[in-house]
């Protein structure tokens, strides 16, 4: 009897024991659980981590992650180190990374429709009109080419600029010059009367100093983050410029998410996109400028009949590959009028 006592004690201490640790597994288990599945998630991004748009991203992580309580977290690889800039898109794709901040001018040949935006055609009063119509644009039109994407958001950034190393007085001083581009503004570059090379982001400083190529093409506030004014003796503003982007999800991954960790990444999305990322770069522009000036280049803003000659120059473009794209069985026509609808209604919204 004793030793059956023994051994009834002993079990008891036993199953004690293990419901104690099991306990203790449990609550470590159940942190965040009632909103979803614990996750890191790859963020990869073409900008280097100094970049005022990569730290808008990074901010907006942070933000979903404290949306989520903890469940959704990222790990940031900047600067195209997780993989070269071009191949952004279709790393997510293909699960090497599970989310990217892609500009369009990268998708040569896999973005038809998105290409359209790239082109000239609206002077936007500031970025976040610029960006309402881009995102806008994409949510309804929602192109083919992104279909297999979770798209979060879509960017349009203004404030361009050809950044030189030759003195520019009027649009011809552009003509036969080697100038920096993406892929989706060739034709820009070339309808300016200028030669385009096209070449990734992180190439431009050792080019222009090397002189492979006289100019870049892009945003004043990417030129002024990589320095390029070390290399570069002239800033020529370009209002028709637009750069457009897209924030994409692996789609298995948005699937993997609960709803309620879907929830919070759509309200935090909405609620960053008014409070920051829609403005983009509007204030960094003008430090860029500052900048530039401070450290000798010569900032140059065309007169009306210069504009003329740019928007004259390169504005069919936009037209042209609507038409285009109508002939291969997308609705551009219909698209770019609506692209022109939400740019009018956006810039009166923004215009103060």
């Amino acid at each position: 009897m004793r030793k059956l006592f023994s051994i009834m004690l002993a079990l008891a201490l036993v199953f004690t024991l293990f419901a104690g640790c099991g306990g203790q597994n449990n609550e470590g288990n159940n942190e965040g659980e009632g909103m979803g599945p614990k996750v890191n998630l790859s963020f990869a991004m073409y900008l280097p981590d100094f970049d005022a748009t990569t730290q808008d991203c990074v901010r907006y992580l942070e933000m979903i992650k404290e949306a989520t309580e903890g469940t959704v977290d990222f790990t940031v690889y900047a600067g195209g180190t997780l993989c070269p800039a071009p191949e952004e898109l279709d790393a997510v794709r293909k699960g090497l990374a599970d989310i990217t901040f892609f500009p369009v001018a990268y998708g040569s040949g896999n973005l038809p429709e998105s290409f359209m935006l790239e082109y000239p055609g609206v002077n936007f009063v500031n970025g976040k009109a610029a960006s309402y119509t881009v995102n806008d644009w994409f949510n309804q039109v929602q192109p083919e080419e992104i279909a297999d994407l979770k798209l979060l958001y879509a960017l349009g950034q203004g404030n361009g600029c050809v950044m030189t190393t030759f003195p520019v007085e009027k649009f011809e001083d552009l003509a036969g010059r080697q100038i920096r581009c993406g892929d989706s503004q060739a034709p820009i570059i070339k309808a300016y009367g200028a030669t385009p090379t096209v070449m990734v982001f992180s190439e431009v400083y050792e080019g222009l100093r090397t002189g492979v190529v006289e100019g870049f093409y892009g945003l004043a506030h990417a030129g002024n983050s990589v320095k390029l004014y070390e290399v570069t003796e002239t800033v020529v503003k370009d209002p028709f410029y637009i750069g457009t982007y897209v924030m994409v999800m692996n789609q298995g991954v948005w699937d993997s998410l609960s709803e309620a960790q879907q929830k919070a990444i759509t309200e935090t999305t909405e609620k960053a996109f008014d409070e920051f990322l829609a403005q983009g770069r509007d204030a960094d522009a003008q430090v860029a400028y500052d900048n530039f000036e401070a450290n000798g280049l010569k900032v140059v803003e065309f007169d009306q009949a210069n504009l003329d000659k740019m928007i004259g120059a390169s504005g069919v473009l936009q037209k042209e590959y609507a038409k285009d794209l109508d002939g291969k069985g997308y609705e551009g026509t219909k698209n770019l009028d609506l692209f022109f609808e939400l740019a009018e209604k956006y810039n009166a919204q923004f215009a103060n």
